[in-house]
């Protein structure tokens, strides 16, 4: 069997250069026989001192009786290989100490060990991700290029609201979208609506809910895309017409990209229960509402701030690396929204990591009138802050967004009268 730490360690002072090991993000931590450890940690340790790789005979000077080799495979296959076999190992560890706690009925550390095998695998084997800006012009020409013909002018998935595609160019790969608002606003309503969206656009959904039975989010989907009565489906007074809508609209999604709806509290509360639901049905948009009710895997209190921000950081790491949009929601403290400006991100409740980890926070509010809502662009990296406003109706089911601020007119005639009475 192939030796490939005395490999890797031959190839380098073979070579005099380890800028690839170094890409590859190789340390001493891959090393498991110790005497090649020793090797690696002097080769760094004559780098960091003169600036270069040690010679043969320098090295010899040290390790006389170690063997180095003339090697003729790639530096890659080499780093590869190392990268390979460290994930192998630290899979082994993880897998052992989950299995001694499964043996003894701990079913939650089973679970937390899987959880940080995944982080450590993912921090010490890391996916390169360096471009040469100087050599990869024709590709980004070619890429601005086709940003003309999108559809809609959208880079990724619709939320179903003009103002707010218009401004984000929709929802990302790689992107963490997070809706807040305070309780009881529409968060919930306002995640279907926008996987509602992205389904329409032909996109496969995973809808994860952990504040309603799949029952009831089905009632919900079925009303919205059928446009009907939500309380005539849920009482069983449909009229005849309106159950004609319900019948088309569930045969038309047969043919449909498929759209998953999961609350599974049991295997879906964590991270790993997530990422196997992504791994078992392959969605191309994940949302998850109601974010503050997993449990976190590395043994923080549940709702805790150090809970939700490793939460919050799992969640982007899992968009990046599986190349998603994926959208959460949480809550925001009615107590900390600003009077004027309503939901900020400074109003979400308990973790900064929210703000810290979203490229794009959405925010929905309650007006005066029970029948609209404010939908606004809290924060984004790539479009400013911005409002619109959304009327509900679920007699209908229609949700539409509404061309003007319905309550400009109404604080203009109020400065008038106002005025007359100063007068």
């Amino acid at each position: 069997m192939a030796d490939f730490e005395r490999l890797l360690n031959s190839r380098i002072i073979q070579d005099k250069d380890m800028t690839e090991v170094a890409e590859a993000g190789i340390t001493p931590a891959f090393f498991g026989d110790p005497e090649n450890k020793r090797v690696f940690q002097a080769i760094l340790r004559h780098k960091g001192t003169y600036g270069e790789v040690p010679s043969l005979s320098t090295i010899k000077t040290d390790f006389p009786t170690y063997k180095f080799v003339r090697v003729e495979d790639a530096m890659q296959v080499l780093t590869d290989r190392m990268r390979h076999d460290h994930t192998l190992s630290l899979l082994e560890q993880g897998l052992a100490d989950s299995v001694d706690a499964h043996e003894v009925g701990n079913a939650e550390e089973a679970m937390a060990a899987l959880a940080r095998t995944l982080a450590d695998i993912a921090a010490a084997v890391p996916n390169s991700r360096d471009t040469d800006l100087t050599a990869t012009g024709n590709e980004r020409l070619a890429r601005y290029l086709s940003l003309k013909d999108l559809p809609d002018g959208l880079r990724g998935v619709p939320t179903g609201f003009q103002t707010i595609d218009r401004a984000t160019q929709g929802l990302q790969k790689e992107q963490l979208i997070t809706f807040v608002g305070p309780p009881k606003a529409g968060k919930s309503t306002l995640l279907l609506l926008a996987a509602m969206a992205a389904h329409l656009y032909g996109i496969k959904v995973l809808f994860i809910g952990f504040e309603m039975s799949n029952e009831e989010q089905e009632e919900r989907y079925d009303a919205i895309r059928a446009g009907i009565s939500h309380s005539r489906l849920r009482n069983g007074t449909l009229r005849k017409e309106d159950w004609t809508k319900l019948e088309k609209s569930i045969r038309e999604i047969e043919n449909m990209p498929s759209f998953f709806l999961s609350s599974d509290s049991m295997n879906a509360t964590t991270l790993t229960g997530v990422e196997s639901k992504i791994e078992t049905l392959r969605p191309d948009f994940v949302v998850v509402d109601g974010i503050y009710m997993m449990q976190d895997e590395l043994g923080e209190p549940q709702g805790s701030p150090q809970a939700l921000t490793n939460l919050t950081r799992g969640f982007k790491r899992m968009a990046k690396n599986r190349q998603l949009p994926i959208a959460i929601s949480t809550q925001v403290l009615e107590w900390k929204m600003n009077k004027k400006k309503g939901v900020t991100s400074d109003s979400i409740g308990y973790s900064s990591s929210f703000a810290q980890d979203s490229d794009v926070i959405l925010g929905v509010e309650k007006t005066d009138d029970p029948d609209i809502n404010k939908l606004k662009v809290v924060l984004a990296r790539n479009c400013p802050p911005l409002e619109t406003f959304v009327q509900w109706d679920w007699e209908t089911g229609r949700f539409e967004e509404l061309n003007e601020d319905p309550f400009a007119m109404d604080d203009a005639e109020g400065w008038q009268e106002d005025a007359i009475a100063a007068y």
